[in-house]
């Protein structure tokens, strides 16, 4: 039977609900982030290379930091969320635009823009940054994506082309800090990679000081390597050794010496890994910048600027003549296209994890952001009224011990009148020594700021309440009586609403 720590250390969690479910998409984050090195990604696995539980009593940071996970999905909004712009599209953004590389043979190299070759090698010339961590491919296996950590120019040109299986971007990262000593360092990914750098960033993980910018590629999913290439060989007797591109249009191209091979998507859609499925985020909506297609335009890419440090660099690199811009609205078909796709994909991920959920006991994790789907909804729909509470006057191991019980991280905290008081969390009681936590009260550690709503006001209210002051739950009290505690609304409420309103 667990002891008490071991039951409370993350990596148990992440085991059963990611990595065993088949949610894993190997970003390699909780290698980067462990901090007695007790993870390592190794093929298509996690490895767990001793047991953590034994070096510490508590550790969330594993599971906390994994992208699949619903823990700090709020404060990792938070990084983007004073845009101007809410677009129920694509994210929150301060500008859309079109760009190109404007050296041609970049741009004849990458078979588009080119703006990321472009923008990652203008950083590491000036300076700007120190690396960038970007996917190459093995020269082995020219299928295979690569997580390098790109020093010089030629590492970027190295780098050129579209990956379509997972890559440890993350992991990757954590080398160019301890590995290289890089301290201003550049990240591009897909979705889950940049969402798992902004939740290290949330954690305030000692590493993710050295992030000077992310910038975020436009993603449909991503495909199980072996599956998708045992599947390629068989049906299509292509070798991986074979293969010299690949690449999506309206089917899965193929390219090898002898041709292109057309693979219709429809089958090998079962190909894409679970946790894609179920990814509501085309464009990247948690990068600095994000990048992507803007078909039908063959030699240019749709720029999406999110935050103050991604416009300050994108529009450097246009001043210095390395980028051309080109205003979206002037074509239509290209904005219509992104917008069309990023609904379809958010739409049918909701679907998809509806079904999970009945498969599996559990949403897999879903961006929150403000949508018409949550004002429609009344709290008093969706609150839990089954409320479970700590009083006031529990010490924190006695805590520690409800929670290895209950499961959840986080209790209103209660007063001797039964009044709530404040929150106590996980959080907050792990970092109180060992030998203070059974003279330590949760009173002197919980959160005193209680988020409040009522039962009349929307799903959408207490969304960006919790968006507000960057917490996972609201209390909800009666109007007529406001000392009367109704219910809570927590983020994972908010998930449910949104497959169900789907």
């Amino acid at each position: 039977m667990d002891s008490k720590g071991n039951s409370l250390i993350a990596y148990n969690v992440l085991e059963k609900r990611i990595i065993n479910s088949g949610f894993c998409t190997l970003c390699g984050a909780c290698e980067a982030a462990c901090p007695v090195s007790a993870l390592h990604i190794q093929g298509e696995k996690v490895n767990r290379l001793h047991d953590c539980s034994q070096d510490l009593d508590l550790c969330p940071i594993c599971y906390e930091i994994c992208p699949h996970s619903e823990a700090l999905l709020l404060r990792s909004l938070s990084f983007v969320a004073d845009a101007p712009v809410k677009n129920e599209a694509v994210g929150y953004y301060r500008k859309i635009l079109l760009a190109q590389a404007v050296d041609s043979k970049l741009r004849e190299q990458s078979h588009g823009g080119a703006v990321v070759t472009s923008l990652l090698k203008y950083g590491i010339e000036k300076k700007v940054f120190d690396s960038a961590i970007v996917s190459q491919t093995e020269p082995e296996n020219p299928t295979k994506p690569k997580p390098s950590v790109a020093l010089v120019p030629d590492d970027i040109l190295s780098a050129i082309g579209s990956k379509f299986f997972p890559s440890s971007v993350a992991k990757a990262y954590g080398r160019a800090v301890y590995g290289h000593g890089k301290t201003a360092i550049a990240f591009v990914g897909v979705p889950c990679h940049v969402l798992a750098l902004r939740k290290m960033e949330a954690w305030q993980h000692k590493i993710i000081d050295h992030l000077k910018i992310t910038i975020g590629l436009f993603c449909f999913g991503t495909f199980s390597l072996s599956s998708l290439l045992d599947y390629i060989t068989e049906k299509y007797k292509i070798k991986p050794s074979d293969i010299k591109r690949l690449r999506v249009s309206s089917n899965f191209e193929v390219h090898t010496e002898s041709g292109v091979t057309q693979i219709p998507m429809h089958e090998i859609e079962k190909h894409i890994l679970p946790s894609c499925r179920a990814c509501t985020d085309f464009t990247s909506e948690l990068a600095d910048i994000s990048v992507g297609g803007a078909y039908p335009l063959p030699d240019w890419s749709t720029v999406i600027i999110r935050t103050k440090a991604g416009e300050d660099f994108f529009y450097e690199a246009v001043e210095n003549g390395v980028i051309n811009t080109w205003v979206i609205e002037q074509e239509p078909k290209v904005y219509e296209r992104i917008v069309v796709a990023a609904m379809q994909k958010r739409t049918s991920a909701l679907k998809e994890a509806k079904e999970m959920e009945k498969v599996y006991g559990y949403l897999p994790a879903l961006l929150l952001r403000e949508t018409d789907a949550l004002a429609n909804i009344k709290i008093e729909e969706i609150m839990a009224k089954n409320i479970t509470t700590v009083p006031q006057d529990m010490t924190v191991s006695q805590f520690l011990n409800f929670v290895a019980k209950q499961h959840h991280i986080s209790y209103p905290m209660m007063n001797e009148k039964g009044k709530p008081v404040g929150w106590a969390t996980l959080e907050e009681a792990s970092s109180v020594p060992k030998t203070k936590r059974d003279t330590t009260l949760v009173s002197q550690i919980a959160r005193r700021k209680l988020i409040v709503a009522y039962p009349d006001e929307t799903a959408l209210d207490a969304f960006k309440r919790m968006s507000e002051s960057e917490t996972g739950r609201v209390l909800i009290f009666d109007r007529t009586n406001p000392k009367k505690l109704l219910g809570i609304v927590t983020k994972t409420d908010l998930m449910h609403t949104l497959t169900k309103k789907c």
